[in-house]
């Protein structure tokens, strides 16, 4: 396990930032020429509870990666407490997994309510707020948040949302709640590594922001994320990942122009991998140039039965290493999950079950090679932490 920190971009100039810990841990950063601040560092500490900080570059780090997080009104039950809602048990299988990567991101499909109230399902969602507290309790450092429900419960949605995410400690990209905080990567810091993440959806169900505030989502615009994307590696991106909420549901293979959008992406010279959403059921593995593109992640963790293909799901670890003097991401593993319906509790598919065989079929199916993940062990403090 490595140290991480958490760096969220929020001004759209590029700027040269001084970033220092104050006495209580808290952060003083400020842009040396005057312009908005353009990183906020969570630093080392905040992730203590997960990673040992090492000053030294690693060799190698993984990026953990999942489907959609769409809490239906039936997960929401399932979670149901006297108190409030818990939905920790619903990750505790896969909890050590997610745990093991250097970075974990997943997919936040739903706007959330801070106080856990007026909660509504398909077609406009707003979830509880403990979905984010069990976020993090599963490993997770963010999520991308992009999506076509992002705007379900109008600007206060978004900015609920927001305010649940950064209170759980989470980072984000996709949603804004101002135009200086909009279009930008959430960078996030493994031992001196920092990746980005991009998040953008292709539309929002016909709903619209308002005129003057069309920062509140990411829409994909593909000039706009590549220019996201070289400002990423302008403040020190070393991976840049984007996340598009994006593909024609319950469709296996990629439309081409899916694949042609995904193609311009990965093969600029700002992007790193690609990995798309939205589909509710797992998508191809492809390599292009020796990189990759995830045509559909399926979902994670929902509410959906009645197709199913629409339990299974994977934790995708992407591994990443130097190739000529510059990060890359190398090779692709992976551990194929399934939600089991009505208590909606995220489970390892079994080798030889219909769920795994499925899994592995379709990850397959363009060729790409897929290794299935083993991974590293957890120390002996972090396997305290799961007990």
């Amino acid at each position: 396990m490595r140290a991480r920190s958490l760096l969220v971009a929020t001004s759209v100039a590029l700027a040269v930032s001084t970033v220092a810990l104050a006495d209580d841990g808290s952060v003083e950063n400020g842009a040396a020429d005057g312009s908005p601040l353009i990183l906020l560092d969570h630093g080392p500490a905040a992730r203590s509870t997960r990673r040992s900080w090492s000053p030294v570059e690693p060799e190698e780090l993984t990026v953990a990666f999942t489907g959609d997080t769409l809490i239906h009104t039936s997960v929401s039950l399932a979670a149901r407490q006297v108190d409030g809602y818990d939905f920790r048990p619903m990750f505790e299988s896969v909890r050590h997994l997610i745990m093991r990567a250097d970075l974990a991101i997943c997919h936040l499909e739903v706007p959330l309510s801070p106080t856990s109230s007026g909660l509504t399902s398909y077609p406009r969602f707003n979830a509880p707020a403990e979905i984010a507290r069990a976020l993090v309790w599963a490993g997770y450092d963010g999520c991308s948040t992009a999506s076509n429900h992002s705007i379900d419960k109008g600007v206060a949605g978004i900015s609920g949302t927001l305010s649940v995410l950064e209170e759980a400690g989470l980072g984000q990209a996709g949603m804004a709640a101002d135009p200086g905080g909009g279009w930008e990567a959430a960078m996030y810091q493994v031992d001196g590594i920092q990746i980005a993440n991009i998040s953008a959806t292709y539309w929002l169900n016909g709903l619209a922001m308002p005129r003057d505030q069309e920062h509140l989502v990411q829409l994909l615009d593909i000039d706009q994320l590549m220019l996201v994307a070289a400002r990423a590696r302008g403040v020190g991106a070393d991976l840049i990942v984007i996340s598009m909420h994006c593909c024609t549901e319950y469709r296996m293979q990629p439309t081409p122009a899916q694949v042609e959008t995904a193609h311009t992406l990965i093969e600029s010279e700002f992007v790193d991998l690609v990995i798309t959403h939205h589909s509710h059921i797992v998508g191809p593995v492809e390599r292009v140039g020796g990189e990759f593109i995830i045509h559909g992640l399926g979902n994670f963790l929902s509410g959906m039965h009645s197709d199913p293909r629409t339990s299974d799901g994977l934790i995708l670890f992407a591994n990443a290493g130097k190739v000529n003097g510059r990060w890359r991401f190398t090779s692709i593993d992976v551990t194929p999950t399934n939600v089991t319906s009505w208590s909606w509790h995220i489970e390892q598919a079994s080798p030889g079950s219909a769920s795994f065989e499925r899994t592995m079929s379709v990850l397959t199916g363009m060729g790409a090679p897929i290794g299935l993940y083993e991974g590293r062990g957890l120390s002996d403090w972090q396997l305290a932490l799961i007990e």
